[in-house]
């Protein structure tokens, strides 16, 4: 899903199994807010704190609690949709049971939050552990990861979340700058996957300063990734140099992982990347391509750029009633 362009209410969807055919959709519901992915789903927010569930192919929208029933909220009004939920996951789709859960992560200190049907507001994951970077569900647990690659497990489908187990950091990161992290399930096991992006320096001449608007002139940061596999066994990480006949698509969604194999246009042992790294520069929305494991080797997704600091282009796996 590409950002706002020149008709706020409409917006553009890639298909990549179509060969990149653009279809656009009437979806005023989207305007102006903070989107994130998860299962076909999107969680919007709005400058005013207002929070739903929108399926953007059916339009229907599930009203969420305010974004002021976070125990932590304190951000001012002007931060909300960029600065305030990082993550969004649920446990299954709506569409197909009544009895799911979706979790965010959010605040400036990386807090786990989570709302079931009918609840007024969001409730804590009350553990004395902060700072995750990314979540997931898999095997009817989420799974958070903190920065250095530590990965817990918690229950939130019972009545009390609880924390099973804990897992190590990963070995030999290879990379050292600005970096995100990501986990996804794949092919029935747990991937993390660690991804560097090195700015160049370009001293007083900054070609993203305000003074200069030639931001397709300016190439983009350079962008590595390594993957690795979490062992249950023994709760650890082993890089993997492969990833066979799958995909990553990685970004302001939950993170996805899908078979190559079974649909034309996606090319496998590739990650397909949407920027994470709008707070290290003022380029908004423009990091999006195409990361081959084989060889290393970067492509463009999508041919034009899509800027939009509150929502950038996001990857979207359709899902329909």
């Amino acid at each position: 899903m590409l950002s706002d362009k020149d008709k706020p209410d409409e917006r553009q969807f890639v298909s990549l199994r179509k060969g990149g055919v653009i279809r656009t959709i009437n979806l005023p519901e989207a305007r102006g807010k903070r989107c994130l992915e998860t299962l076909g789903w999107l969680v919007t927010l709005a400058q005013d704190g207002e929070m739903n569930l929108l399926h953007p192919f059916t339009r229907v929208q599930i009203n969420l609690p305010h974004v002021t029933t976070f125990n932590d909220y304190h951000f001012r009004s002007l931060y909300i949709r960029t600065s305030f939920i990082h993550k969004a996951v649920l446990s299954s789709r709506p569409e197909e049971s009544k009895d799911y859960v979706l979790v965010v992560l959010h605040g400036d200190i990386g807090h786990l939050g989570f709302w079931r049907p009918g609840d007024k507001s969001w409730t804590d994951v009350e553990v004395p552990i902060l700072g995750f970077r990314d979540i997931i569900f898999h095997e009817g647990l989420l799974y958070a990861v903190k920065g250095h690659g530590m990965v817990f497990g918690f229950d939130v489908l019972g009545p009390y979340p609880t924390q099973p187990w804990f897992g190590l950091g990963i070995p030999d990161i290879r990379f050292v700058s600005a970096k995100q992290l990501f986990i996804v399930e794949s092919a029935g096991v747990v991937l993390m996957v660690h991804q560097d992006a090195s700015l160049p320096d370009f001293g007083d001449d900054d070609p993203f300063g305000p003074d200069n608007k030639e931001r397709s002139s300016v190439d983009y940061p350079t962008c590595r990734f390594q993957v690795f596999e979490f062992a249950s066994g023994t709760k650890e990480w082993v890089e993997i140099m492969s990833l066979g006949d799958n995909a990553l698509f990685l970004g302001e969604n939950a993170s996805i992982s899908v078979d190559a194999s079974r649909f034309s246009g996606i090319k496998a042992n590739c990650i397909y990347y949407t920027d994470n790294f709008r707070s290290f520069y003022q380029r908004e929305g423009v990091n999006t391509g195409i990361y081959s494991l084989e060889d290393g080797s970067k492509s463009p997704c999508y041919e034009e750029e899509s800027f939009n600091l509150i929502c950038p282009p996001l990857w979207v796996s359709p899902s329909s009633f």
